[in-house]
């Protein structure tokens, strides 16, 4: 009995040391034609190859550096910067020397996982957790053979766990609706976009209270209208809306301000401290107004009221 436990455990051991492949590490190995080979092999590897660079995958990965470099953070570090600048270095598995579907990437002289990848021949695919240096998640997304292709998910690198942005995507475009957080976890930003064009309505978020602080309308990718808010609610113009509609008025005698325009741009001017420009025919009229109150002057004064560069030496006798 014991000798055929004996030789069962044998050719288990047999079997198991038969399914594992061989592993390579990236500095024995040599790269020709697309293909891995183990150094001094005519043979396309087959099996796993470690510490093989990032910057060695990129090419198989679609536009993964673009993709993450173009992501809105929300936060004052580009994506690429808070993930490492993707300098990680990777365990692959190989196939007839071509890199096959799966892989996991760490930082460098670290045991600490960057992310793992599954690849199609289109590039990343599926859901993928992309994670800081200190190992919490940086940014989710949702690839398809590539593309970016379903939820986006972005955290802050200063507090782990808390969003700082989150969207979707379709074909690596911005599809629906977007929304950025601050650091405490009150909205920041809602907007709405189609094919990564803003479209329809956009409002902004006092920090404080939750209370809106800019609503504005974009049509076409352009914006239309902006509003801006107190913390309690009052509409109020920014210094540069106020400047704007100081040269609407000062550039054009057919620009009329509405009611409503009149009262923001009152208050903004007291705010500012600014004194509201004049219309050209204000203008025009002021000047006239001056030259005929010069010419009063001279002729109290006996000097010839035509003469504008009299002394006095033209006084009539």
């Amino acid at each position: 009995m014991k000798r055929i436990n004996y030789v069962a455990a044998m050719l288990a051991a047999l079997l198991l040391g038969g399914c594992s492949k061989p592993v390579l590490d990236w500095r024995n190995a040599e790269l020709s034609n697309g293909k891995i080979y183990e150094s001094g092999s005519n043979e396309p590897f087959d099996g796993r190859v470690t510490g093989v660079p990032h910057k060695q995958l990129e090419p198989l990965l679609g536009s993964l550096r673009t993709i993450l470099q173009n992501l809105n953070t929300n936060q004052p570090t580009s994506m690429t910067a808070l993930l490492g600048n993707l300098d990680y270095v990777c365990d692959v598995e190989v196939e007839e020397g071509l890199v096959g579907g799966q892989y996991i990437c760490r930082y460098p002289q670290s045991q600490v996982v960057a992310y793992e990848g599954k690849r199609t021949d289109g590039g990343l695919d599926g859901e993928t957790v992309f994670r800081t240096k200190t190992g919490s998640p940086g940014v989710i997304l949702t690839m398809q053979n590539g593309r970016v292709e379903g939820p986006i998910k972005i955290y802050f690198a200063e507090k782990p766990g808390q969003l700082s942005y989150q969207a979707t995507a379709v074909n690596n475009g911005l599809e629906g609706e977007a929304i950025s957080y601050y650091l405490n976890g009150q909205v920041k930003v809602k907007a709405n976009f189609k094919g990564s064009v803003p479209v329809g309505l956009w409002e902004a978020y006092w920090e404080e209270n939750g209370a809106v602080s800019e609503r504005g309308l974009y049509e076409g990718g352009k914006l239309v209208s902006q509003t801006h808010y107190l913390q309690d609610g009052t509409e109020y113009l920014t210094e540069p809306e106020m400047w704007a509609l100081h040269r609407s008025i000062s550039e054009s005698d057919d620009f009329t301000l509405t009611p409503k325009q009149d009262v923001l741009l009152t208050e903004a001017e007291k705010r500012y401290n600014a004194v509201r420009l004049l219309t050209p025919a204000q203008r025009e009229a002021r000047y006239q107004a001056e030259q005929e109150s010069i010419r009063a002057d001279k002729i109290a004064r006996g000097l010839d009221p035509d003469c504008w560069v009299c002394d006095g030496s033209d006084k009539r006798n």
